[in-house]
């Protein structure tokens, strides 16, 4: 079959946006640009059906393609061989960090009308990522698909560091598991961990020393090869430890108190968020998270 409408250039464009495994993204505005006049003024239903009409007729063109391809390269016979193409999603917007990490905003799913958020390889959907942190990076990403500007992202990121001590420290803390906690424990003492030992092997090891310290290991279990933990980075304390891990669940509350007391929102802020931020600024081509001097000072400092 023939395509309606061709591009002509006097030059060769690419005009593919990505490519993986088995999958390969396209953008159709050339297309669209002309075949459809003011098209983009158009509802995400109407852009969807144009486009899936437009990826209907690439998908059958390159499928009689291949079927030439096969016998004549491959000398598979036509009714044999494997190779196939379909449309599958239509995004209006989509941001690419890196290989297997983007995010799209879809408006049509197997031509199915949605409006959706999809994410791939990004800390949005890992389960360790603090949980609040997780929500902030999606509002930030749905932001940026629905073309936000980067004031309206700076402010939303500062609102949420300055709003980030009035927190559970449950929403900000990093979640892990442990593992050869035996390995990591030192035999100099409490709070004193081996060489190579994990932060999050570490802070594990600083919450079972916690119950021998405040005498609350008759009452509490310790953590253990396996658990499920929640830990966080404090700041400059009594104990001299960087941080501390916890349960989430019937933890003894002078254990919860200290990091309540000692929680360095900084650091995890730093550690956490901030270089994956950058991350999406350095995708749109936005410079640094803050480029002012004195709005990064108010930025970074929990005054």
């Amino acid at each position: 079959m023939k395509i309606k409408s061709i591009i002509k250039t006097d030059k060769l464009t690419d005009h593919v946006i990505y490519t993986d495994t088995d999958s390969i993204f396209v953008t159709t505005v050339p297309m669209m640009d002309l075949r459809y006049q003011d098209w983009s003024t158009g509802t995400a239903d109407e852009i969807a059906v144009k486009v899936n009409e437009f990826a209907s007729e690439m998908q059958d063109y390159l499928n009689d393609f291949y079927d030439i391809l096969a016998p004549r390269v491959f000398n598979v016979p036509v009714d044999k061989h494997r190779l196939e193409i379909k449309k599958e999603y239509v995004a209006k917007s989509g941001i690419w960090i890196a290989k297997k990490r983007y995010a799209q905003w879809i408006i049509s799913d197997n031509g199915v009308p949605v409006d959706k958020l999809d994410v791939k390889g990004l800390d949005v959907v890992r389960s360790s990522f603090p949980k609040a942190f997780g929500e902030l990076m999606s509002t930030v990403l749905i932001t940026i698909l629905r073309s936000g500007t980067q004031s309206e992202l700076r402010d939303m990121i500062m609102e949420f560091k300055h709003s980030m001590t009035t927190l559970d420290i449950n929403d900000v803390s990093k979640n892990s598991s442990v593992k050869g906690l035996s390995k990591y424990k030192s035999d100099l003492g409490l709070f004193r961990t081996k060489k190579g030992a994990t932060a999050h092997g570490k802070a594990a090891v600083v919450y079972n020393d916690m119950l021998v310290h405040y005498k609350t290991a008759y009452k509490y279990s310790p953590i253990k090869n396996g658990d499920k933990i929640k830990w966080a980075y404090v700041k400059n304390n009594p104990l001299g430890v960087e941080a501390v891990a916890f349960k989430g669940y019937q933890d003894p509350v002078e254990i919860t108190d200290f990091i309540k007391t000692y929680i360095d929102y900084d650091k995890i802020f730093e550690r956490e968020l901030h270089k994956k931020l950058q991350d999406f600024y350095d995708a749109l081509g936005w410079g640094q998270v803050v480029n002012e001097q004195k709005k990064a000072a108010a930025f970074f400092s929990f005054v």
